[in-house]
């Protein structure tokens, strides 16, 4: 890793880290991920995978046994964008086995779909069985489009999602596994953690045989808890004041507990991240949040092998919504189209950090922020800024341009400067 590390630097030689562009190599549309609430409103921001549709067991086989409706789940997938392959870009997951497949109801719910879902494997596993058998003969490039990622449960170190033993969890991998992998193009991902005892969880859920059912490893990237009684605004997503943990301390952990127990080099997601809900209300501050959520993630890319970063969500949800009431991109969903296009197929290097200000190199540009400075009510604070030398032009969020000429005033919001 040395020439990464050199790439670290705000001083460095960009020459350096193109050098190195093979090795790492370029950011595809399929890294941008976005969540979303309703098939009936898609992003209108450019996005290539597409994460994550209702949990899907409860959401099909809800209302009883054999008893299949793959409606609303085929709508999220038919409109997910394809690949190559015409294999669709979604993250399916599963979660809340139907109250029918467990005969205690002390860990069931009513949920909001009106069927019922519990946070416990079923008394039979052949229920299970036939679910993901079903499931993957449904979409299977005829009936209706392959899938890319199927995620074996919803954020399963949240009660609100899991309440039984890891074991169990692991048990119903190893039966889905070869199943799903009948289908070539499948990517069969661990259970989702959040970050609350997410490591502890994920190395259990691995060491116990998880490793071995799963092609790669995904968590939720909200970086700071939000809810009643939680302090707002919630820190920058790279920020050490980060409640639960800064974004690249998050993926730094899971590729350490992926690469010591059974998944080393294997692909990370985020199948969930951002501000979460209502974290960030200032119009100005939220472009500067997710433009540097996007940017460290896609710095982390090639190193970790972070294969897609997603954010929810794009609207119709209180969790990081970036659609106005009018339906067009609020001013963050600008900045995300902005640092989609900064970002997209160039080769981007780990962000580093000296003091405040925080530098990025994407193959030979470099994006700029200071982290110390703020916006509120429309008024954005900056402090003076040397470029390193060679650097002629920078682009805001806006897209609007300007002319290097000496020092520059530097914000929150990053900017890309170009030689």
């Amino acid at each position: 890793m040395k020439v990464t590390t050199q790439c670290f630097s705000v001083l460095a030689s960009l020459a350096i880290c193109l050098m190195a562009s093979a090795a790492h190599g370029q950011i595809q549309q399929s890294f941008f991920s976005l969540g979303v609430g309703s098939t009936a409103d898609l992003p209108q921001v450019s996005y290539g995978t597409l994460s994550h549709a209702p949990v899907a067991w409860s959401a099909i086989e809800g209302t009883g046994r054999g008893i299949y409706n793959f409606g609303i789940i085929d709508e999220y997938v038919s409109s997910a964008p394809r690949d190559a392959n015409n294999v669709a870009q979604i993250d399916v997951v599963m979660g809340w086995t139907p109250g029918w497949a467990v005969s205690s109801q002390t860990n069931c719910k009513v949920q909001t779909d009106d069927l019922v879902g519990c946070s416990v494997p079923p008394d039979n596993m052949s229920d299970w069985t036939d679910f993901i058998t079903t499931l993957v003969q449904h979409y299977n490039g005829v009936t209706a489009p392959h899938i890319k990622y199927y995620e074996i449960w919803n954020e399963a170190n949240n009660a609100s999602f899991w309440t039984a033993p890891v074991s169990d969890l692991v048990a119903m991998a190893q039966v889905a596994y070869p199943i799903l992998k009948q289908d070539p193009y499948s990517h069969v991902m661990t259970p989702s953690v959040i970050w609350a005892n997410g490591v502890t969880f994920m190395t259990s859920y691995l060491s116990g045989g998880g490793s071995r059912y799963a092609d790669g490893l995904t968590f939720h990237s909200y970086t700071s808890q939000t809810g009643k009684g939680v302090k707002l605004p919630v820190p920058l997503p790279e920020s050490p004041a980060s409640t639960n943990a800064p974004v690249q301390t998050m993926i730094a952990a899971y590729r350490a507990v992926a690469d010591a127990n059974g998944l080393k080099g294997k692909p990370l997601a985020t199948t969930e991240g951002g501000w979460g809900v209502n974290g960030v209300s200032d119009p100005d501050m939220q472009a500067a949040w997710i433009a540097q959520y996007e940017i460290v993630q896609a710095g982390l890319a090639a190193q970790d092998n972070l294969e897609f970063s997603t954010w929810f969500a794009w609207g119709h949800v209180p969790s990081g919504t970036i659609q106005a009431p009018q339906g067009q991109p609020t001013e963050a969903g600008y900045a995300y189209q902005q640092v989609y296009g900064w970002l997209l197929g160039n080769v981007a290097f780990p962000c580093a950090n000296s003091g405040n200000i925080w530098s990025c190199a994407v193959s030979g540009n470099l994006i700029v922020w200071n982290a110390a400075q703020t916006c509120s009510n429309g008024v954005c604070t900056t402090a003076p800024y040397s470029p390193p030398k060679g650097f002629v032009k920078y682009v805001e969020l806006t897209g609007a341009t300007a002319t290097i000429n000496g020092t520059i005033a530097l914000g929150v919001k990053p900017i890309m400067m170009e030689r």
